[in-house]
């Protein structure tokens, strides 16, 4: 542990100097390194693909790295706060994570090899009666989640008046197709291909599994939303993963081929020309190829829209915007008066995503930086100990989840996100349902 801090505050040390001192390109090069370094040190560790320290260093120092080149006109020198927090951030979850893996695995006498794990969970319901009753288990969720998303999707049709992939010359669709409450349900849509996985798994595709899939993603497409898209699919990849399954180099070029042309559709659809988008990113080649500008603007903007809040950020809000979820979810904002919104700091008022520790910062600076570095190790140190010894398939897309929410720590605050929560929420809940059901059958 102590061999890969002081690798990775070397690393950042020179990426600050270098960035000061104009090598844009070494600066970024040196944290992309780092975070690359990070991942494969932690893979090395635990023989996880899916590990959450390296997951979160490939996300939020490697996007760092990639912000540094400062390809963009947006683009600004970048104040000793902003370098502190994101090196904060993840020292503090690293060594916080690092703990309470050690400290769990000693409560247990030892853990099993990751190998073990994936055994265990392909053949966790070795009995006939538990395995055709999880397979039932996921069939009745498959069913229910495809019925309540669709028709939560066509509520939301019928009063808005339209259907965002329909729709021509408006580029923010999918941002007017929201009602309140209900649209929380319609997205429940990026859990139903990870539990078709679950039940192809127990047994060979089925018309069920293969149609959760099918229409689950046809209506991301219909959403035109790339984000839900790319959610359900790679959510489903990871829990495949977490399984013990190894993707062919054939399986995942398809994939991801598959994957880029439905972006491209769907981007398409969202009516965004080149031209509108070049203008938004203010490159400082006008000639950088949109599928390059597009993901890098996405990464990069964010750690500078950071940086904005930093220079111009008056007042924290102590805790008010990382509890939105709280507020939001539990109706506490029917009940008792008070002040959810605030100024948000960007670049460019189009461009509004954000980074994971940005909130943190908005409500108790880089102290309240370090404390979500902190809760997030805990957090993870323990669900990376209990998924070796849960047998429980619903925990491994929990765990799915969290690991995708670290690896595109560069896109968003996710945490003081209500819809993150709700995921969250309703994975628990049928995890404790698959759980209860196990007992009853078992005695």
């Amino acid at each position: 542990m102590t061999t890969d801090i002081f690798i990775f505050t070397a690393a950042y040390i020179i990426g600050v100097i270098l960035t000061r001192a104009g090598f844009l390109l070494l600066s970024g090069a040196s944290l992309i390194i780092a975070a690359v370094f990070l991942y494969f040190r932690e893979y090395h560790r635990s023989g996880m693909l899916l590990n959450l320290r390296g997951f979160l260093a490939l996300g939020l120092i490697g996007g760092e790295g990639i912000a540094c080149f400062k390809l963009s006109k947006l683009s600004t020198i970048w104040t000793w706060e902003t370098w502190l927090s994101f090196y904060l951030m993840y020292l503090v979850f690293y060594i916080t994570s690092t703990l309470m893996e050690r400290y769990l695995h000693k409560r247990k006498d030892g853990g099993i090899l990751p190998e073990q794990v994936n055994r265990s969970h392909e053949h966790m319901a070795q009995n006939a009666l538990l395995h055709a009753d999880s397979i039932r288990f996921y069939k009745h969720c498959i069913l229910c989640l495809v019925v309540i998303t669709w028709v939560c999707f066509f509520i939301e049709a019928y009063k808005l008046g339209f259907i965002p992939f329909f729709t021509k010359d408006m580029p923010h669709a999918y941002s007017y197709f929201h009602l309140k409450g209900i649209h929380y349900f319609t997205t429940l849509v990026i859990l139903i291909p990870s539990i078709s996985i679950l039940a192809i798994e127990e047994q060979h595709a089925d018309l069920i599994s293969s149609a959760g899939i099918f229409f689950s993603l046809l209506l991301t497409i219909l959403l035109v939303s790339r984000f839900q898209f790319l959610f359900s699919v790679i959510l489903m990849v990871f829990t495949l993963m977490l399984g013990g399954r190894r993707l062919k180099p054939w399986q995942v070029l398809i994939l991801s081929v598959l994957m880029v042309l439905v972006y491209v559709m769907i981007t398409i659809a969202r009516a965004h020309s080149v031209t509108y988008l070049n203008e938004i990113f203010e490159m400082k080649n006008p000639a950088t190829p949109i599928f390059i500008t597009q993901p890098y603007m996405y990464i990069a903007n964010n750690y500078d829209n950071f940086n904005v809040m930093t220079e111009h950020l008056s007042e924290h809000t102590h805790g008010i915007k990382m509890l939105y979820p709280l507020v939001t979810l539990s109706g506490i904002k029917y009940f008792i008066p008070m002040q959810l919104a605030f100024p948000l700091y960007t670049t460019k008022a189009e461009l509004t995503t954000l980074t994971l520790i940005y909130d943190a910062y908005y409500d108790f600076g880089i102290w309240g930086v370090m404390l979500l570095g902190g809760v997030l190790g805990l957090c993870s140190g323990c669900i990376t100990q209990e998924i070796h010894h849960d047998r429980n398939p619903f925990s491994r897309i929990i765990f799915a989840q969290l690991a995708f929410y670290l690896l595109f720590s560069f896109f968003t605050t996710w945490f003081s996100n209500a819809a993150t929560w709700f995921y969250l929420g309703c994975s628990v809940c049928l995890y404790l349902l698959f759980q209860i059901r196990i007992l009853i059958r078992r005695k």
